[in-house]
């Protein structure tokens, strides 16, 4: 009958319905108690770099554990060191780390080794065919191997890309535009180291430029803008160098000249020498990397503040291309919680996270962080990096990256200190990193 109760004619199955309904009632009332307080019992752990780019990262981790429960270890170590702990963790494969932080230069080693996990699956179990369209191509293309085509081994945190750091009250004052070629810069750097000989704060000399050309990555660093501008290409379709080339002789040539106008002892110079000139406005122009724009607007540092600007890269034969330099993010293959590695990664790397991480120094690697009103309110050289990045070239995508950019900086510092022509610089250092490519066979 509509309405009425169902009745049993069995006390016995009666009992079992009604102690089945109090247990189920019970189990859901428990589920609910342990959804609505429950805390991820799961542990990960990160490798991160010492500095801006590992801080930032540190304090998403924080706030990731607060919301989520899931605690995560940091381990710390200086840029000299991470690099080498990693790659013993990795290659010795005990999981130690769930995530690990890669400078891009290094991803090529990692991922010929075969010992990072590939995010394409893990993408795809979250709905995700591949990563969206906001990351900057250029930074994704640092973490595909074969570069730029091939398997998805990390995702990019931190955008770095070299910028052109310039005086813009000095090209005012001289009449100097923004310097579109090389041979431009030269002339600007003749011009103010002429005229400002007396121009620094206290009365003392302005050089027209400064650079990094101590041995190692310094000097590389800063010359393979150049080099790349004069046509010159590290290595030919067989894996070769051809350093020595008439293009890289002439690019070297061409940085020594350049070094008449700069600072004396400069062939020692490495970031905290450069950095301090253009501080204390006692050199014009520079190659430079992001990380050092908010220096020039604090007083206890800079005595140049709004007077620096940062463009693109200058010129010649080939058009103007800065060096890449992304901080990257990978899940090591021996990792053992590779699924909530992942959901931290995606976390990590989305655009809101990335653009607490721009508000605490990290150039993000997304489109839509660089474009925030915000933070270009913020952070006015964004536009301007953005470009950059967008147009950047990365160094060669080769495991032995370490040995032969440590082989090339040793010659190019050479003939920066008089020590070798440019074309015995080139010759032997091409012969150097013939050697590296051949051990490394």
């Amino acid at each position: 009958m509509k309405g009425a109760r169902m009745r049993t004619s069995d006390p016995t199955k009666s009992i079992l319905i009604s102690l089945t309904l109090i247990t189920l009632a019970g189990a859901l009332l428990l589920s609910g108690c342990l959804r609505a307080g429950k805390k991820d019992t799961r542990t990960l752990t990160l490798a991160i770099n010492s500095g801006v780019e590992g801080d930032a990262l540190k304090q998403a981790a924080k706030d990731y554990e607060q919301q989520t429960g899931v605690h995560i270890n940091i381990a710390e170590f200086p840029y000299a060191n991470l690099f080498e702990r990693e790659l013993i963790d990795l290659q010795a494969r005990t999981g130690a780390y769930d995530l690990i932080m890669l400078d891009d230069p290094w991803f090529p080693k990692f991922a010929s080794l075969n010992v990072l996990t590939d995010l394409a699956p893990l993408l795809q179990k979250r709905g995700k065919a591949r990563p969206d369209d906001d990351f900057v191509a250029t930074s994704i293309a640092l973490c595909r191997h074969p570069y730029q085509t091939g398997a998805l081994y990390a995702l990019p945190y931190v955008g770095n890309s070299q910028l052109f750091f310039y005086r813009k009250d000095l090209f005012q004052k001289h009449n100097l535009t923004e310097p579109a070629t090389w041979d431009e810069v030269l002339g600007a750097a003749k011009m103010i180291s002429e005229k400002e000989t007396t121009g620094a704060p206290g009365g003392g000399k302005v050089y027209g430029y400064v650079m990094r050309a101590a041995q190692g990555n310094a000097a590389v660093a800063d010359f393979m803008p150049i080099f790349w501008a004069f046509g010159g290409e590290m290595f030919d379709a067989n894996g070769q160098p051809t350093v020595n080339s008439p293009e890289g002789v002439a690019a070297l040539r061409f940085m020594i000249e350049l070094g008449k106008y700069s600072p004396p002892g400069y062939a020692s110079f490495n970031a905290d020498e450069v950095g301090a000139h253009l501080l204390q406005g006692t050199a014009a122009m520079s190659i430079n990397w992001p990380a050092w724009i908010s220096s020039f607007s604090d007083r206890a540092k800079s005595k140049v503040i709004g007077k620096m600007e940062f463009g693109q890269m200058p010129g010649s034969k080939n058009p103007g291309r800065a060096e890449i330099g992304n901080w990257l993010i990978a899940i090591p293959r021996e990792a053992k919680n590779v699924d909530a590695a992942m959901d931290f990664l995606l976390w990590a790397t989305a655009a809101e996270q990335m653009k607490l991480s721009a508000q605490r120094g990290n150039p993000p690697t997304r489109k839509s962080v660089f474009r925030n009103p915000e933070l270009v309110a913020k952070f006015p050289s964004y536009p301007a990096q953005l470009k950059s990045l967008e147009a950047s070239r990365p160094r060669p995508r080769t495991p032995l990256w370490n040995e032969v950019e440590n082989a090339f900086g040793i010659y190019l510092s050479k003939a920066n200190s008089g020590e070798l022509s440019a074309e015995d610089a080139m010759n032997q250092a091409n012969a150097e990193i013939a050697k590296v490519i051949e051990r490394g066979q």
